[in-house]
């Protein structure tokens, strides 16, 4: 679990909207993992970096893994407290914690992914095993939390 009040935590609050929720009013699964990307998302543009940028350049940030546990559910017009935090792993793999919660407080859902970056060469997808500084520095600023984009980067 995530603790709450650390500064290393990144922030999103979304509203459970109808085309988030299954005929019973419940938040449908996949509206999740849709949450979980503009969560990634968000971070990114927060410390600088916009994704399609990195898509003009021919990088691409794949989920290469996913859990999610679902422990409460979330109804149609309540609000969802994403709480996520990065951590990049052997200087290739992006691992990003994010706990779902609940206006209470309460966790409605936990999720671990895992990403990499990958670049376009010749119409294929290459794994790139040496992340490029600026791609590397943007990770770091993830991992060090929201401050970060504000301050000089702690290496």
């Amino acid at each position: 679990m995530i603790e709450r009040k650390n500064k290393n935590s990144w922030r999103l609050t979304k509203k459970v909207l109808p085309q988030h929720t299954d005929h019973a009013g419940v938040m449908w699964h996949g509206s999740y993992i849709n949450f979980l990307e503009e969560s990634r998302i968000d971070a990114l543009e927060r410390v600088g970096v916009e994704y399609s940028d990195l898509s003009l350049e021919g990088f691409e940030i794949p989920v290469i893994s996913i859990e999610i546990k679902y422990k409460l559910s979330f109804l149609h017009g309540e609000k969802v407290e994403l709480i996520s935090e990065f951590k990049l792993v052997k200087n290739l793999r992006l691992k990003c914690q994010t706990s779902f919660l609940k206006p209470n407080g309460d966790i409605g859902a936990e999720a671990i992914i895992e990403l990499v970056v990958v670049q376009k060469r010749n119409d294929c997808l290459k794994l790139v095993r040496k992340l490029p500084a600026k791609i590397k520095k943007f990770f770091l600023y993830l991992e060090q939390g929201p401050e970060s984009s504000n301050k000089s980067l702690i290496l």
